[in-house]
């Protein structure tokens, strides 16, 4: 067979396993139950959380990309639960577009020290065991990287074949 095919395929396969890492989100290092707070009321927040004895991680993001990046974790993520008490309007939107993550995305428009306290309560005893969550599934990557591996596999005999023909003949 000739080396423009081979090319041609190679190139082919390249492009097929890029395209998976185009949708990657990236992986999540925060807790599952947290704050998302600013440089203004971060502080706050925690210090009312460790006055009444609660330990919950607060933190403090800089920009609404940082914000919407990390309440979009909560869609992959079932176990996840935040309290927004900065950047509400990031999270309204958020809950606009997603309004299945509602129990699990507590947002607090009038930050006081009653309202933090209340959040960080939801926010802590959201249980994810007890709501069922059939958004994980394990069928539709197996079915995608099957049909990818058919084809692959089918494109590479095929080839093969074609070469074992040509070599025999000669």
């Amino acid at each position: 067979m000739n080396k423009k095919y081979i090319k041609i395929l190679v190139v082919c396969f390249i492009l097929l396993v890029g395209i998976t890492g185009v949708s990657a989100h990236g992986v999540d290092v925060t807790a599952d139950k947290m704050v998302i707070a600013n440089d203004t009321n971060g502080q706050l927040v925690k210090d009312i959380a460790d006055s009444n004895g609660i330990n919950i991680s607060v933190y403090k993001f800089t920009s609404d990309d940082e914000v919407e990046h990390q309440l979009e974790h909560m869609l992959n993520n079932t176990n996840k639960s935040i309290l927004v008490v900065s950047y509400q309007s990031t999270a309204h939107d958020f809950l606009n577009k997603h309004p299945e993550v509602s129990d699990r995305l507590q947002v607090v428009d009038d930050v006081n020290n009653q309202t933090v306290v209340d959040g960080i309560k939801a926010v802590e005893s959201y249980d994810s065991s007890s709501q069922n969550n059939s958004t994980t599934s394990f069928g539709l990557p197996l079915l995608i990287g099957l049909i990818i591996g058919v084809i692959v596999g089918l494109g590479c005999g095929i080839y093969l074949m074609k070469r074992k023909d040509k070599t025999k003949k000669e």
